[in-house]
């Protein structure tokens, strides 16, 4: 397989950006009026981040071997890093299922609702930090490193914010202007990390172990890191030119939609990348 742990590939981006996109998306309910003809589409829409999670969680399950195994991921929770990822998780994704369905059923007036949208928010900034952390081992020198933080980090801010861009649109819950604002901030993340990416390449062609080096793993995926930084670029101009060029609301819905699905398909081979580059300081 070209690229190892696919289950994980897909668990940890479908998550991120559930988190990215239901951020933004929230940060938008709160700033509409409760009466808002556009609230309730756009609070249904947020089913796909649901989707999202679920589909992410069942495929990280196929990684354990067994679904009944990810409870016993549970025993050390506040000591193992996968334990306190699975715990995050859970919690977003339950008090994020619970805060929707208050929503959409209209169970709790709109001060409360604003309250639990930003706890989700908060459980959601807590299960990245979590699933951060469960890489940072100092036996793995590619993921030892702050460029884990800029890998993660990145998918939430650009395909998470992309997807919570599509489905504002598609629910006609959004504005000219918020569009050239979302748009202009996912191109300056995307610059960002293109610049980054090019640093971090640099640094993993200079470590060297006893018996591997960085520069012998780049080789074999350097196809999948030039398709992929293409791919960002070809997504980023398809966002920035769906918010500032097009002037028909179907025409910004099916090109930023166009634009999310390269931009997943970018950081799908991108984290099949960063798995790849798995090899320790030692000798296995």
């Amino acid at each position: 397989m070209l690229y190892p742990e696919l289950p994980l590939v897909v668990f940890t981006v479908l998550a991120q950006t559930a988190v990215g996109g239901y951020i933004t998306m929230a940060g938008r309910l709160s700033q509409m009026d409760s009466i808002a003809k556009q609230r309730q589409p756009l609070v249904l829409s947020m089913f796909i981040l649901w989707a999202f999670m679920a589909i992410g969680f069942a495929a990280s399950t196929m990684h354990l071997g067994s679904p009944l195994r990810a409870f016993n991921a549970l025993n050390r929770v506040g000591y193992s890093g996968l334990s306190n990822e699975i715990l995050t998780g859970s919690l977003f994704f339950a008090l994020g299922g619970i805060y929707w369905l208050a929503e959409l059923f209209k169970i709790a007036n709109a001060h409360l609702l604003k309250i639990a949208r930003l706890v989700v928010s908060i459980a959601g900034v807590i299960f990245m930090a979590a699933m951060i952390k469960v890489y940072l081992i100092n036996t793995v020198p590619v993921w030892d490193s702050s460029f884990t933080y800029v890998e993660f980090i990145g998918t939430v801010l650009m395909s998470g914010v992309l997807l919570g861009y599509v489905l504002l649109n598609l629910t006609g819950a959004t504005t000219p202007t918020l569009n050239a604002k979302l748009a202009t901030f996912g191109v300056v993340i995307i610059s960002l990390h293109l610049v980054i990416t090019a640093w971090q390449l640099v640094n993993i062609a200079e470590i060297t172990t006893s018996i591997q080096t960085g520069a012998e793993h780049l080789a074999i995926y350097s196809g999948s890191i030039i398709t992929r930084l293409l791919l960002l670029v070809i997504a980023g101009g398809l966002w920035l030119f769906s918010a500032f060029k097009s002037s028909q609301t179907t025409s910004v819905t099916t090109l930023s939609g166009l634009a999310f699905v390269i931009m997943f398909a970018a950081e799908i081979i991108g984290r099949g990348v960063f798995y790849g580059l798995h090899f320790t300081v030692g000798l296995l």
